[in-house]
């Protein structure tokens, strides 16, 4: 019996072993129908992303060319523009130069000088023994330097028959009593009663600074010959002297020379070229005949971006007036946007040397 019973036992075990067995294959079996399935699926996903992937090379592709599409028509677009850009300012170029010329009347103005030409005053200017020359000097604030430098300057000059004319731009006490302490009788001062008026734009109101006075010291001036000076500018002693002897030899209108710039830092170097240019002329280096009716300078001369002395110069220039220029300076130039502390009104002048000075006959 209890060999029958441990035989019937074990018999169990081995019944309860198979059906564990079976019960694992059954499971086996479901997990490898589940693995067939997942690697179904990610053979489909890879599929999918191969496709995707195809798919946005495809599109990534035609976003660069239509990039470079792009970016061609907007080289395209930006050429043309700046093209425009170029059109539409030598239009504005040329637009403004016609306003000059018609609001300075070239064709009045080249009769009158030929009338000037003409009349018997023209030659005494070139032909009396010692003329009477008119130094016009516009001040303001700058009566210290006027004082100092401008005015001893003048006085030390080799010819001595000139008067000079400063006027205020409504200038305080000082600068009055800057010229009176030289004792001087060719020394006087006028003074006006406000200043300006000026724009309010600073380079604006650079581009006609002094207008006034210089009008008002050319109304009043009685010389055959006119320089307007600058006060805070020194003139070399023999100045005026070589102007004169240069405008007579050469029958020339306008004399001028050149101007030593002086600069807080770096060097000094010359200003001046024949016939002017731009940034390379000043009045306070140019003798002019008196007789000359567009020595008037143009409080407008702001609306076409030219400053009022090189204005007058490119006027002259246009109706044939007679230059002649002495090729040594004959002004010590002292810039003050350079040595004062006021803003630069012209950031953009880098203040290069003048080019190799050249001659040509005066006409």
């Amino acid at each position: 019996m209890k060999l029958r019973g441990l035989i019937a036992s074990q018999w169990d075990r081995v019944r309860a072993a198979r059906a564990d067995v079976l019960t694992t294959r059954v499971r086996i079996e479901e997990v490898a129908a589940s693995l067939a399935e997942t690697r179904a699926e990610l053979a489909a996903t890879r599929t999918a992303l191969a496709e995707l992937a195809q798919r946005t090379a495809a599109e990534h592709d035609r976003t660069l060319e239509a990039v470079a599409e792009s970016g061609t028509e907007l080289a395209a677009m930006r050429t043309e523009l700046a093209a425009l850009q170029e059109r539409s300012a030598g239009e504005h170029r040329r637009t403004m130069e016609a306003l000059r010329v018609v609001r300075d009347d070239d064709s009045a103005a080249w009769e009158s000088l030929w009338r000037l030409r003409r009349s018997d005053d023209y030659a005494l200017a070139f032909e009396e023994e010692e003329p009477l020359v008119s130094v016009i000097m516009a001040t303001y604030m700058d009566w210290e330097l006027m004082r100092e430098r401008a005015l001893p300057a003048l006085v030390a000059q080799t010819y001595e028959r000139f008067e000079c004319i400063v006027v205020g731009d409504a200038a305080p006490p000082e600068a009055e009593k800057a010229v009176s302490s030289f004792g001087d009788e060719r020394l006087r001062f006028v003074n006006l009663p406000y200043r300006g008026p000026y724009p309010d734009d600073p380079r604006d109101a650079w581009l006609v600074s002094g207008t006034g006075p210089c009008n008002t010291g050319l109304a009043l001036a009685r010389g055959r010959w006119i320089l307007y000076g600058a006060d805070d500018d020194a003139l070399r002693p023999t100045c005026l002297e070589a102007l004169l002897e240069l405008a007579r030899a050469e029958r020339a209108e306008v004399a001028y020379g050149q101007l030593l710039l002086h600069r807080p830092v770096g060097e000094d170097y010359v200003l001046g070229v024949f016939p002017p240019k731009l940034e390379q002329w000043g009045t306070q280096g140019a003798l002019m005949h008196a007789g000359l009716p567009f020595l008037w300078e143009d409080p407008s001369d702001w609306l076409f971006d030219v400053p009022n002395d090189w204005s007058m110069a490119d006027k002259m220039l246009r109706i044939g007036v007679r230059f002649a220029m002495l090729e040594e300076p004959v002004v010590d130039y002292y810039p003050s946007r350079l040595w004062g502390d006021r803003p630069d009104p012209r950031p953009e002048f880098d203040w290069r040397p003048a080019p190799a000075p050249t001659r040509e006959p005066s006409s």
